[in-house]
């Protein structure tokens, strides 16, 4: 089976995608430039938002090179480097032809659009940080602690489709939640978990079975980048003190518990 790998550049794009090549014949690799990781504060902001958001996002670095490291280490195939404009240009669907995947694993570029959405397989598997489809779009490891539901933080494996998070999901991804967890810690555990799990993806498609498809039919929220505020983060930091998966394994917090899709090898 012959694999390819569309992702972003941070350290947890990267680890995803050595674990995939560590499992299939990955035949090249296209590689989005991503922003600067760790932003900074935006002007005015109230000094406890301020500190919220320097905490938030130094945290969020922190626990990022604890778990992957900070060696941006490259799958061993061809790779073509793109930005967000040149994700879907012609000379990106040239390198895919010439490489003739018969699957393709996304995890971390911005929005697939033609005129490469049409040349990629029918398998075009996304790895979307969050679960679907209650948590879809942006920041979606985030809004979970937001609203107090911790144990929502996982992640989905979907076919792509022309919406963000919407195609047919084929597994979704649970971490261990642990006393003392952060919310960066299980974000971190998140990825960790997708990375062992896409492997069971991988066992099937290489038997020659096909994957089954389940299609999204309940409600959710598309939440999107302008949904975010500082001030949010007054609930993680101020109120929980980033200790709210404490507060749910106590019982103080009740929060209702999702039932993933798994797949069976």
């Amino acid at each position: 089976m012959r694999c390819m790998i569309i992702g972003g550049d941070h350290p947890r794009h990267l680890y995803y995608a050595n674990a995939i090549a560590g499992s299939c014949n990955v035949v090249g690799a296209i590689m989005e430039r991503r922003e600067s990781f760790t932003p900074q504060p935006p002007p005015g902001l109230a000094g406890r938002d301020r500190q919220n958001f320097i905490r938030h996002f130094s945290n969020r670095e922190k626990y990022e090179k604890e778990y992957f490291g900070t060696e941006k280490k490259l799958p061993d195939c061809p790779i073509h480097y793109v930005d967000r404009v040149s994700l879907s240009s012609l000379e990106t669907v040239a390198f895919v032809k010439n490489l003739a995947p018969d699957v393709v694993f996304i995890y971390g570029p911005g929005m697939i659009r033609d005129p490469l959405f049409s040349a990629l397989p029918k398998y075009k598997i996304n790895l979307h940080l969050g679960l679907s489809p209650r948590y879809r779009g942006s920041a979606t490891l985030f809004w979970p602690f937001y609203f107090l539901e911790p144990n929502w933080a996982g992640s989905t494996f979907h076919i792509i489709s022309d919406e963000p998070d919407a195609g047919d999901i084929i597994h979704q991804s649970l971490p261990e939640l642990r006393h003392g967890d952060t919310i960066h810690e299980v974000a971190c555990r998140v990825v960790q978990q997708s990375a062992e799990d896409v492997k069971k993806i991988i066992e099937v498609l290489d038997s020659g079975k096909e994957l089954k498809l389940y299609r999204q039919t309940a409600a959710g929220k598309n939440f999107l980048m302008r949904d975010f505020m500082p001030q949010h983060l007054r609930v993680i930091y101020d109120l929980f003190d980033d200790a709210i998966v404490d507060a749910y394994l106590d019982g103080e917090i009740a929060a209702k518990e999702p039932i993933p899709i798994t797949i069976v090898s």
